[in-house]
């Protein structure tokens, strides 16, 4: 098995740990070498290092029969290896509590971890999340341009919130899509009837998704155009 780097290794070994109860010693650990052993008397061994034929970081040596008892306190489960468990289950999510983390993680792998190690773990991957959800906002505008080019004749519209531009700041509102495809579509053919659908988005950003359908001639839906708001009004 080979890594990208030391700390990609780090990682692997760590949920390695995890989903195996197996409590391993960290011997060694710098930039280019990995070691870890089990307890005295177990044959367990584990050691990654540097390729020198520049084929990246590799499991050099791998002796992976235990004999000792599933550790129930182990020191390889630490924040990192908890918030990369439960990245997409608080993606999904984000009012999963800490004492919920903690139970799950008793419950899954039979293992022992303190609270606040849960809450840290939690703490960042919300933080994590909160940035990747603002670069992608930053991204609609950009999208919305590669969409009108792609596709000339579509509808591509996005708002932002006046309040925030009326402080200085660009806060996205309500975007609307009708590919020019769709459009033509709908009109070349289909009958003059559509209908009007929406669902709730849940997670950190809210709002509703608003969808106009039709029915093509074997009465199939046929989507015309989609809308995110924040709310379903007769405005939006």
């Amino acid at each position: 098995m080979t890594f990208k780097d030391i700390p990609e290794a780090r990682k692997v070994i760590n949920l390695y740990c995890l989903a195996n109860c197996y409590g391993l010693k960290q011997l060694k650990s710098d930039s280019i070498r990995l070691r870890y052993r089990c307890e005295v008397g177990c044959p367990f061994v584990c050691l990654i290092s540097e390729d020198k034929n520049g084929g990246g970081i590799k499991i050099k040596t791998l002796k992976s029969k235990h004999k000792y008892n599933p550790a129930y306190d182990n020191p390889r489960i630490d924040k990192n290896t908890i918030a990369e468990y439960f990245k997409n289950k608080l993606q999904e999510n984000p009012m999963i509590k800490v004492k919920e983390m903690k139970i799950t993680l008793k419950n899954t792998f039979n293992i022992n971890v303190s609270h606040a190690k849960c809450k840290r773990a939690k703490r960042m991957i919300l933080e994590s999340l909160a940035s990747s959800f603002t670069n992608e906002y930053n991204k609609i505008e950009a999208y919305a341009n590669e969409l009108r080019l792609s596709n000339p004749g579509s509808d591509v519209i996005v708002t932002l919130s006046k309040d925030a531009l009326a402080e200085g700041k660009r806060r996205f509102s309500m975007m609307y899509i009708c590919f020019h495809a769709l459009k033509m579509g709908f009109k070349s053919g289909l009958r003059p009837f559509i209908g009007l659908d929406g669902t709730f988005l849940k997670g950190k950003a809210k709002g509703q998704l608003l969808v106009v359908v039709a029915l093509d001639s074997v009465n199939h839906f046929y989507p015309i155009a989609w809308a995110v708001v924040d709310k379903e009004t007769k405005v939006t």
